[in-house]
């Protein structure tokens, strides 16, 4: 699936918009979150390398500092202006699947942007709200037609985004670390972080694709509405 399935925009179907330039901005910034780990991932594998090394150049050992401080900008620039964006392609995506099936949700509208900032709820809501929303967006669920749509793609997206919390949290616990040995577990368990950032956000970029596609079609069926 690429981005020209999401091209075309929805018609027919009243109350429902296009998730096209949403959709689009979402994965560009979903790609600028990968770049920015990515060197990240580089500039952080350097840094665990000097701290295993003796003796150590002083001066190279700064240069890389300067990036590695650099990459943490980058990546939370590109992870706030994303998860921006996200938020709002995601409120659409649900606003959109009340059309296809206003009783198909488990929770009201609201929880689809509230559910990733409230603490502790952030963990499951955003899944649910998600798995709704796909539900509701199978092309052919009015009509009886359509096959039961698997949720092994917004399963997999979600595992792997909660998944990332262990060695963040971890990583956080030895922010003021000191020594050789407790920068190393520092840096690694920041390393290990940043990977699953990119693992989730390939996936966020398939869920994305598919959902906006599954949204056009479905609106492109007609049926009754609300």
């Amino acid at each position: 699936m690429s981005v020209d399935s999401i091209s075309a925009a929805p018609a027919g179907r009243t109350g429902v918009r296009s998730l096209r330039g949403l959709g689009v901005a979402v994965v560009l910034l979903l790609g600028l979150v990968i770049a920015a780990d990515v060197f990240a991932v580089v500039v952080g594998a350097r840094m665990y390398a000097f701290w295993g090394a003796e003796p150590v150049d002083i001066a190279v050992y700064d240069r890389w500092e300067s990036l590695y401080r650099w990459s943490d900008v980058a990546t939370m620039n590109t992870f706030v202006a994303c998860g921006v964006v996200f938020i709002l392609w995601f409120r659409r995506a649900r606003i959109n699947a009340e059309v296809f099936a206003p009783d198909g949700h488990s929770l009201v509208r609201g929880w689809a942007v509230w559910g990733w900032i409230v603490p502790v709820v952030n963990l499951w809501i955003p899944r649910r709200v998600a798995l709704d929303v796909w539900s509701a967006s199978t092309p052919g669920a009015h009509l009886g037609t359509a096959p039961r749509q698997s949720n092994r793609l917004v399963n997999a997206w979600w595992t792997v985004w909660i998944g990332g919390y262990v060695p963040t949290l971890a990583a956080l616990t030895h922010v003021n670390a000191e020594g050789a040995t407790e920068m190393r577990r520092q840096l690694g368990l920041t390393l290990v972080a940043v990977l699953f950032d990119i693992a989730a956000a390939v996936l966020a970029i398939l869920v994305v694709l598919r959902l906006t596609s599954m949204q056009h079609r479905r609106a492109l069926e007609g049926g009754p509405l609300p």
